[in-house]
């Protein structure tokens, strides 16, 4: 399930941090939290487990549409009211949770941490299903997507190195955290899926991609600097696989607003 939501802006020229990720993840889970504590803390501590060590939310958010808005520094300034963004369940309690949290908070909040933010009031929730989609489908990421390998930073420190869809080893982490997911989506029940191991075909579609490195908790404990890219791609696989790559998202840190994606049905 994914709704649309709307937010106002409660002053003129309401300004966000350009790095508005973490304060957009952090209300999305005070929201939940507001429909379903328990539910809201499995997510946020816990999340869906497997055989390995990797846990999943499977739900993603797309970036705040913000026309005709203004970068200044650090800084997003506002010259309208509205913002909206997109937001996917794969489990339909966390759906309703959500809902339930958006009406339960009716009053207005704070977004944004220390180099900006305003106040806000949600104006619009609306629900879109997602049509059946059979054999393949074209994606386009509505939220940079994140994928990356171990590597060594500058000083010998275990790190991260951040791939592009155009470096070799892209392609297969891609698909390796699509399967992860699937597996474990598969194992708790929130997919209707016969198929343990599903065969998937992937095709980069974009000539070219855009970077975008997001700081988050800057200036705070558990500062990291995140890239990722967005770009076109295709899927070839079963319904289920795809339902999941439109709601849960595609690559790392879906939660904290990346890899969400947008796409259709191809007509050939």
């Amino acid at each position: 399930m994914r709704f649309t939501i709307t937010l106002q802006a409660l002053e003129r020229n309401t300004v966000l941090p350009i790095n508005y990720q973490y304060p957009l993840s952090s209300w999305i889970y005070r929201t939940l939290e507001q429909g379903d504590r328990e539910l809201a803390d499995f997510l946020h501590e816990e999340g869906y487990s497997g055989d390995s060590h990797r846990r999943f939310k499977f739900y993603s958010f797309s970036e705040l549409r913000t026309p005709g808005a203004k970068v200044q520094g650090s800084r997003l300034i506002l010259t309208r009211p509205e913002v909206r963004f997109s937001i996917g369940f794969l489990a339909n309690r966390a759906a309703q949770t959500m809902v339930m949290g958006l009406f339960r908070q009716a009053g207005p909040f704070w977004l944004g941490d220390d180099s900006g933010g305003g106040r806000f009031a949600v104006s619009a929730a609306e629900m879109q299903m997602l049509p059946p989609i059979q054999g393949s489908a074209d994606f386009f990421t509505v939220s940079p997507a994140v994928i990356s390998i171990g590597d060594l930073n500058p000083d010998g420190m275990p790190g991260k190195k951040f791939l592009s869809p155009f470096d070799e080893g892209f392609e297969a982490q891609f698909l390796g955290n699509l399967r992860q997911k699937y597996a474990i989506a598969r194992q708790h029940g929130l997919l209707e899926a016969a198929e343990a191991e599903p065969e998937i075909g992937y095709a980069l579609l974009s000539h070219s991609a855009k970077e975008k490195r997001i700081d988050l908790l800057r200036g705070r404990p558990g500062y990291t600097r995140v890239r990722g890219y967005k770009f076109r791609f295709r899927l070839e696989a079963p319904e289920a696989v795809l339902r999941l790559a439109m709601l849960a998202g595609v690559g790392e840190k879906n939660a904290m607003g990346f890899g969400a994606v947008e796409g259709r049905g191809r007509i050939e």
